[in-house]
């Protein structure tokens, strides 16, 4: 046979062959959604969809809110600032003052879940960040531990900072095998 006779898919396989997987790739996009799966376009649908995004991307949050992730939900329920230890050895530093934050866990999950306290730090309005500090706190502390599914504990954590700071954070850092979340609580 001619090449003349030949169809234009045989003689131009390659070019087949391209227009065949660009076809598959259209139609497979069509009937998937175009990758825009959970995405509507009615109304009250949308603006929800995207709030609930917002909701999920937030870091940041004020004392009383609750921030909830990988299946737990952390609120700061109280920050007492120039805590009295009652105790003549357990003071602040000159230039410093005690602060103590109330922290509340709550495991959402339907597994046991650890909560530890070296997850938390403060932070100044300098960027330093530190631990808490053990000697301040006795009674009603947060100690580490876990808790069944729907457990929830609640417990005080006490931090050093400069006296009189007014831009203190609260910072958490979920040190788990499954997520390393990080979100800030301001102290104001």
């Amino acid at each position: 046979m001619s090449e003349q006779k030949k169809s234009w898919a045989s003689r131009h396989k390659i070019l087949t062959g391209i227009g065949i997987f660009i076809v598959l790739a259209i139609i497979v996009s069509a009937v998937s959604g175009g990758g825009k799966e959970g995405t509507t376009n009615t109304g009250d649908n949308t603006q929800a969809g995207s709030e609930t995004a917002k909701e999920a991307e937030k870091t940041e949050f004020a004392v009383g809110e609750t921030a909830t992730f990988d299946d737990k939900s952390i609120t700061i329920t109280n920050v007492e600032r120039n805590y009295d230890t009652g105790n003549q050895f357990a003071q602040p530093e000159s230039g410093k003052e005690f602060v103590l934050v109330t922290v509340e866990v709550t495991n959402n999950s339907k597994n046991s879940m650890d909560y530890n306290t070296f997850e938390f730090k403060l932070q100044d309005s300098n960027g330093v960040q530190q631990n808490e500090s053990f000697t301040a706190l006795s009674e009603g502390k947060l100690n580490s531990g876990s808790l069944a599914p729907g457990g929830k504990v609640t417990g005080k954590l006490a931090f050093e900072v400069p006296k009189d700071d007014t831009g203190l954070k609260l910072l958490y850092q979920s040190y788990s095998f499954f997520s390393n979340k990080a979100v800030t609580f301001t102290l104001q």
